[in-house]
């Protein structure tokens, strides 16, 4: 018997957790969790997440979870124990891997839905405004760009007074013929 779960169009900020089942001496390919999936061709797969649970070492996927995905640790509260208890592969799969689509899943044998959270959206960004009298003033330019204008000016008088012996010499060859 097969779970059916609907994701409606535009679904944005939604993470669901799966448990692979698979039967002892029988594991499944990664091809084969995806099929579980009952999606078709329709996922971003470089959205979806599938690993050992081993790969986290001590953390605890509840942990994971808050500080991957950003799900509030006050919502992963009542799954912890039962997200921290899994064992062997899960299956993560956030709204971004649907892309905006509507989509209907068929979740197979094979997958288990553990839960679904919702994602905290961040705060937007806000600046403190400058200290009174911090941008007050006004901008001199850097001494450099003052007082280089005599090298310049050195430089110039240079190339000309070169170009000058320059052409008193080809003047000189020319009439030496």
């Amino acid at each position: 018997m097969s779970t059916v779960l609907d994701i409606p169009a535009h679904e944005a900020h939604v993470v669901r957790v799966f448990a692979v089942v698979e039967e002892a001496g029988a594991p499944l390919t990664d091809a084969e969790v995806m099929a579980a999936l009952g999606a078709g061709d329709g996922l971003r797969g470089n959205e979806i997440e599938l690993f050992d649970l081993g790969d986290l070492g001590a953390m605890p996927l509840s942990d994971y979870l808050a500080e991957g995905h950003g799900i509030a640790r006050a919502d992963l509260a009542p799954m912890r124990g039962q997200l921290d208890g899994l064992a062997g592969r899960v299956l993560i799969v956030p709204s971004r891997a649907f892309g905006g689509a509507a989509m209907v899943l068929r979740v197979g044998r094979g997958l288990r839905l553990v839960a679904r959270f919702e994602e905290e959206e961040a705060a937007p960004v806000r600046f403190e405004p400058l200290p009174a009298g911090g941008a007050a003033g006004s901008v001199s330019p850097p001494a450099k760009a003052r007082g280089g204008t005599g090298a310049a000016r050195l430089a110039a008088v240079g190339f000309f007074a070169g170009l000058a012996v320059l052409a008193g010499i080809v003047v000189w060859l020319a009439g030496a013929r």
